[in-house]
């Protein structure tokens, strides 16, 4: 997941909030020149967390909907409208860092390649391959894509999924899956460039079947326990920061330590009030935050280079920090000033429509 899922009834599950908020903040650290060197080792990992988020999140929300005849045609009209408003302000701050890098010239992309690939870029598709990432001007575009392909897939596959049987077999088949790619590409951090794009298949496959599997045990009543919710999310700080190697590692929290987060996390004690408001904040900001980082990155760079040229050596503390401050509250901006209401108004304007009420016919 893509960090862009809130549950239905937000305040059930705070403490997944402070999870998808604190693995954002983690990504953008990782995409910033100006956290090199402080040691955000794990945060490409962030990807597959948000993945597990997105099936229990998915399944939380639109599982009875779907029950209830919502179609899958307009199921996947609704996650498309929810990824793209956002990701487009991404798109368009990408192709202004891309055309500026170009005149620059510090990119690999010119002036035309940059205006053949904004048609893609703004309609929220790959290529063309100019670079070697999927998505040249955002590249952590790509787990956008796999996120609506999963919730697409899901559309049409939720019935049969609700058999423990494939379930089952989609779990173990999409595992064996992800531990081969690791070991073909020899890490984890696979599918955001054309050459290993495919290895993010069953990433999103096995993370995403994962929520769903907890959301069908957390329905059940297991995993309840008395113990605070909030100690997976300072655990999740933990493991992004640790000193990992590139196979087995990421391999064990994706296939394990991630959907236990989320089990831990959903089925703990929620945080206080206090707690909690903070929670739904970072999961609020997440995903302006997941979607604007790495071109307002590159913009900061650019910014940096011309004007300040000693803020690229300072210490992280100095200059990360409140640089990552000043993206958060604008990606809390973006949130309750654009995302908000351009839902409302896409939703309002998806909405099918209903049919006028019959009325008598008047006598002859």
């Amino acid at each position: 997941m893509t960090p862009a899922h809130r549950p239905a009834a937000p305040r059930a599950f705070a403490a997944l909030d402070g999870l998808r908020g604190v693995a954002a903040v983690f990504v953008a650290m990782r995409h910033s020149v100006f956290f090199h060197g402080l040691g955000v080792h794990g945060g490409y990992m962030a990807v597959d967390l948000f993945f597990v988020l997105s099936g229990f999140v998915i399944a939380h929300a639109y599982e009875r909907r779907l029950e209830a005849g919502l179609s899958p045609w307009r199921f996947i009209v609704l996650r498309y409208a929810r990824l793209w408003p956002v990701y487009l302000i991404g798109a368009v701050l990408g192709l202004i860092a891309a055309w500026l890098h170009a005149l620059a010239p510090r990119d690999a992309m010119n002036a035309a390649q940059v205006i053949e690939t904004a048609p893609f870029a703004l309609a929220m598709l790959p290529g063309p391959p100019i670079k070697p990432m999927l998505y040249p001007v955002d590249a952590v575009a790509w787990s956008l894509a796999l996120e609506l392909a999963i919730n697409a897939v899901y559309a049409f596959a939720w019935k049969p999924l609700r058999r423990p049987a494939v379930l089952a077999a989609t779990l173990a088949l999409s595992a064996l899956a992800l531990i081969g790619a690791v070991a073909w590409f020899g890490t984890l951090d696979i599918g955001f460039e054309w050459r290993n794009a495919i290895g993010g298949v069953p990433r999103v496959v096995y993370s995403f079947t994962a929520g769903l599997a907890l959301h069908r045990l957390h329905q059940a009543g297991v995993g309840r326990y008395a113990a605070p919710a909030w100690i997976w999310v300072a655990l999740l700080a933990m493991v992004f920061v640790a000193q990992l190697d590139s196979v087995i590692a990421p391999l064990v929290c994706a296939l394990a330590l991630f959907p236990l987060f989320v089990f831990g996390a959903a089925g703990g004690v929620q945080p206080g009030p206090r707690l909690a408001r903070l929670f739904l904040a970072l999961g609020a900001m997440s995903y302006p935050l997941y979607a604007i980082h790495k071109p307002l990155g590159s913009l900061a760079v650019l910014a940096a280079r011309r004007y300040a040229p000693a803020l690229m050596s300072a210490p992280p503390v100095l200059v990360g920090i409140p640089y990552i401050l000043l993206v958060i509250g604008l990606s809390l901006a973006i949130e309750r000033f654009y995302d908000l209401p351009v839902r409302r108004w896409l939703s309002a304007l998806t909405q099918p429509r209903r049919a006028p009420p019959l009325t008598a016919s008047p006598p002859a």
